[in-house]
């Protein structure tokens, strides 16, 4: 573990030593600010980011103490073990930085632990991903952002990052972008995620379809969080947002969400730019948005991958666009499903997290359009 230390600047305790002192808060029990605090009991680690330097914007400076003062606040949530390593410093290269955060990932990920990543610009996501193939051979990406982060530019930025890690990744990265709004969406946006199998899901769906987001977050192995999904009412802090946009507390339910899957190893949140915050509110927001996150990892079901699928319900579904059964598996105590689905490999299937609402389509011979996305992705 001290191999990390020189990674990070530690957070200045004396600053926050008023609120230490209130039992039951943030403040008085976050073991924080030194990597030697690890444990084998640590389930997560905040890290604040402050690397702008790829974003369209300039100059933007990163302001993650703000968010500690008014994290330390929160009232402490048991069952989850929090070390606060403090900020990661800036390389003096951008590509220095990313270096650093893929490596980071990499560890934590490693030792089971969830690094919680906050500040900084969207771009920092590609970095993250590659900490994650570090670990394993694919990755689930889910994305949430106002817009969809496409361009034909050469040189990486916050606003090409999606195209470059499908360049990177065409085979093995499966990405979902979610709270996109079709207005901010060309049609050569709209053609590259249909042409590529990306899974979305606009703004006006999410509203209305709660359980069908929850699939996705369930099989996510990282969500990256862009602060511009937010309306700007309720979060005029984001380095680019509108007036439309999910509500605060829809934002703290797709955190919360993506907590309690069994099967994320990291979150970002990201494209906080302090000067245009009113009032501090997004501040208070990021807070609370990384809160609602440990409440979710708090409540893990420990259901699939964490326990064999096998121990599930098994249901075979004929239905007519296919030669043989699919099948499925509930849990009965929660009423989650899943669908196993064919892959390129002969004799070889993939699981796949699905709603209820998919189960009883399906058994009405229509396929939703999210299983037959993730169909043609794995017979590619």
């Amino acid at each position: 573990m001290e191999e990390l230390a020189g990674y990070f600047e530690a957070v200045n305790e004396k600053k926050y030593k008023s609120i230490a002192q209130r039992e039951g808060f943030y403040g008085s029990v976050l073991s924080k600010h030194s990597i030697k605090k690890l444990a084998d009991t640590t389930k997560l680690v905040l890290i604040g980011l402050s690397e702008t330097r790829n974003a369209f914007e300039t100059n933007v400076p990163g302001n993650s103490e703000i968010v500690r003062e008014y994290f330390y606040q929160l009232a402490s949530i048991n069952r989850v073990e929090i070390v606060d390593l403090g900020n990661l410093k800036s390389g003096k290269k951008v590509q220095d930085t990313y270096a650093a955060l893929k490596h980071i990932t990499s560890y934590f990920i490693n030792r089971n632990i969830i690094p919680v990543f906050f500040g900084g610009t969207q771009d920092l996501t590609l970095p993250m991903v590659q900490g994650v193939f570090n670990q394993q051979s694919s990755c689930e990406l889910v994305i949430a952002d106002a817009l969809v982060d496409l361009s034909n530019d050469v040189e990486l930025h916050s606003k090409n990052y999606i195209e470059k890690l499908h360049q990177l990744y065409p085979q093995n990265l499966e990405q979902s972008v979610v709270a996109y709004q079709t207005y901010l969406t060309s049609s050569q946006q709209q053609r590259f995620l249909s042409d590529n199998s990306i899974n979305t899901m606009r703004l006006g769906l999410i509203r209305n379809g709660w359980s069908q987001v929850e699939p996705l977050l369930r099989d996510a192995d990282l969500l990256s969080f862009d602060l511009s999904s937010i309306r700007f009412s309720d979060c005029p802090g984001a380095l680019s947002t509108g007036p439309n946009g999910l509500y605060a507390e829809e934002a703290c339910q797709l955190v919360h969400l993506a907590g309690i899957s069994d099967k994320l190893k990291a979150v970002g949140i990201f494209d906080f730019q302090p000067e245009r915050d009113i009032h501090n509110q997004t501040a208070q927001l990021i807070a609370q948005l990384i809160w609602h996150f440990i409440q979710g990892v708090s409540q893990r079901k420990g259901d699939w991958p964490a326990k064999p699928i096998s121990q599930y319900k098994k249901i075979y579904v004929k239905i007519e666009k296919t030669e043989s059964d699919l099948v499925f598996y509930q849990n009965a105590q929660n009423n989650r499903y899943w669908i196993e689905l064919p892959t390129e490999q002969e004799n070889e299937t993939r699981i796949v997290s699905c709603s209820e609402k998919d189960y009883k389509d399906i058994c009405n011979n229509e396929i939703p359009e999210r299983i037959w996305k993730s169909i043609s992705r794995l017979l590619k």
